[in-house]
């Protein structure tokens, strides 16, 4: 792949996000309402974060790796569709024939409450067959004259697999940035934050699975952060919805605060993790530093919030809003 433009690398998982959008509340066992209205678009951690970055950094400079099959009802053509709509190089996302795979893709069933609450039922499908195999089928983008600077990856898939994804950019020089959406409290994930993780982007729900530490504020943010240095990651970002993020870079820390913007009528949490990884991911390919790339990406994750759905905010959006910001 000599002379590619590709510079960051996406691995996870491919959904169909089935959204119920405006429902007058989040039901409780055997409840039922009349509400709010169908949203079906792209979905899965992975897909959002290299959508959202692609929009951020131009068409062919993002690839994704992972995994769909082609199932009857048509619902895998809809991620891959719009990675291929927002400019993501998808030859790397191995798709697979119904028949062989008896599995379908990978589909989300999330209803969101007039709020921006939601809840999301995710049926991981096709997208637990990810395997260190796939990774391997994509080596090309690993190579030393591939031109990919770093790696970005979520936990939709086997753990197993990003372990090895981990090791093949370690080995090549490239930063990774492990957004650990999907955690899973059963899980040992000592290998996998050991084995050099550039920024881990944890939210405080994955934060708190990952150390046990609860996060309320910047003191129990510091805590967790303790922890997970001493597991080996130097470099955190600590989501903490409404409250902004908390950064750590080594001994140094700062509190990004959320930036007030203009109020839409929308209220949707959905997606606005990834929006904040992905502009991580873009700002640091950039050469920002951590500090000045955590401020973009907080302030890109409350431009998501107040959308339907997930559309990713562009460069030209972002941008914008920062000189509003400086006026």
């Amino acid at each position: 792949m000599s002379g590619s433009s590709i510079v960051l690398v996406v691995a996870g998982g491919l959904n169909t996000d089935i959204v119920a959008l405006g429902v007058d509340r989040l039901l409780s066992a055997g409840e039922l309402t009349r509400s709010g209205r169908l949203l079906i678009g792209p979905g899965g951690k992975s897909c959002n974060l290299a959508r959202m970055a692609a929009a951020l950094m131009g068409p062919g400079r993002v690839a994704m790796m992972g995994k769909t099959s082609r199932d009857p009802y048509g619902l895998w053509r809809v991620p891959v569709r719009a990675l291929e709509d927002d400019g993501v190089d998808t030859r790397f996302v191995n798709i697979e024939d119904f028949e062989v795979a008896r599995e379908f893709p990978g589909i989300a069933l999330i209803p969101v409450n007039r709020d921006g609450e939601n809840q999301i039922y995710s049926l991981p499908g096709i997208n637990d067959a990810f395997s260190p195999r796939d990774v391997d089928g994509a080596s090309t983008l690993f190579d030393a004259d591939s031109g990919a600077r770093m790696l970005a990856l979520t936990l939709g898939m086997p753990l197993r697999t990003a372990v090895h994804a981990v090791r093949k950019a370690a080995s090549a020089g490239m930063m990774v940035v492990l957004d650990p959406g999907n955690v899973n409290e059963r899980d040992d994930y000592g290998e996998l934050l050991g084995l050099g993780i550039s920024v881990l982007a944890p939210n405080e729900h994955e934060a708190r699975v990952l150390t046990g530490v609860e996060i309320r504020d910047m003191r129990s943010a510091r805590e967790a952060a303790r922890v997970l240095r001493a597991r080996g990651i130097e470099n955190t970002v600590l989501t903490h919805g409404a409250k902004g993020a908390y950064v750590f870079a080594g001994s140094e820390e700062i509190h990004v605060k959320t930036p007030r913007l203009p109020e839409t009528g929308i209220r949707d949490a959905t997606g606005c993790g990834d929006q904040v990884t992905a502009v991580l991911c873009a700002e640091l390919l950039r050469g920002k530093d951590l500090w000045q790339a955590s401020e973009a990406a907080v302030r890109a994750g409350v431009m998501q919030y107040h959308r339907p759905g997930i559309r990713p905010v562009s460069a030209e959006e972002l941008e914008e809003s920062l000189r509003r910001e400086e006026r």
